[in-house]
């Protein structure tokens, strides 16, 4: 469970409870009846808070990670030709990664799509790799930090190997040139700002997963959706990536590698 997604459980959970002892307040004001009434809800809604903020804090327990024997201290390397780093906040940025590694396996390539927030990040053997792809999600008009911290503390690999940036995010699926402008504009900042000197960036489409938001999230995702012009039906999900530019991507990468390699030759 991500931090957010933690965070909002939480609120969640705190204003089922505050709703319920406001319930049961006015019910004892009331008196018999209705003010009865007012109370069981009240009581049901405290109950249901609690139980929210109590099933988290069992999970947190459960995703404690348990003291490292030396034998886990230290994992293997990660080898593959074209590592696919991501960071995602809501899943659409891990799915298109995944199917860039699907093509470039297809193109005879080994290829992997590692999540920057996950130890193998840290554990990629970069002698093996011959080209290297992040993408990273845009939220609020700024990529997730991690996608940050990880450029900068691979910009030298980055700019050794044959590299893309992808950026998702839904103003890329703007009916305003303008918005769909400015998403591509905020992906080069981000490259410039590592000084990472990438072959190629590319702004793609991301997606609307009203189904898997939790209520805060999803009134978020609703009031950005009616300013870019996007389907609000939260009852609904709704799929903006264009797949067939995630394929070129990923012929393009490849198209890149094979290039380096006639180079060398000659």
């Amino acid at each position: 469970m991500s931090l957010f997604r933690f965070l909002e459980s939480w609120a969640e959970g705190l204003l089922r409870i505050g709703l319920g002892i406001g319930l049961a307040w006015i019910g004892a004001v009331e008196g018999a009846g209705y003010g009865l009434f007012l109370d069981v809800v009240g009581v049901i809604f405290i109950a249901a808070g609690l139980a929210e903020i109590w099933s988290l804090e069992t999970a947190a327990h459960r995703l404690t990670p348990e003291k490292a024997t030396m034998s886990d201290m230290r994992s293997p390397l990660v080898t593959c030709d074209i590592p696919v780093f991501y960071a995602t906040s809501e899943g659409q940025t891990r799915r298109i990664a995944e199917r860039l590694v699907v093509h470039l396996q297809d193109k005879g390539f080994t290829s992997r799509a590692i999540d920057i927030a996950s130890s193998d990040a840290d554990d990629i053997d970069w002698r093996y790799a011959q080209a290297v792809v992040v993408g990273a999600s845009l939220h609020a008009h700024r990529h997730q930090r991690s996608a940050t911290a990880f450029v900068n503390k691979h910009v030298l690999h980055l700019n050794v190997l044959p590299s893309v940036f992808f950026s998702v995010s839904l103003a890329a699926a703007s009916q305003s040139a303008e918005e769909r402008n400015e998403a591509a504009r905020i992906a080069r900042e981000f490259v410039d700002a590592a000084k990472w000197h990438a072959d190629e960036i590319v702004s793609l489409a991301g997606r609307l997963a009203y189904t898997q938001y939790g209520w805060l999230t999803r009134l978020i995702m609703k009031r950005i959706a009616r300013h870019h012009g996007n389907a609000t039906d939260a009852h609904e999900d709704y799929e903006f990536t264009n797949w067939d530019d995630v394929a070129r991507v990923a012929g393009s990468v490849v198209q890149r590698i094979l290039s380096e390699r006639a180079h060398g030759a000659a």
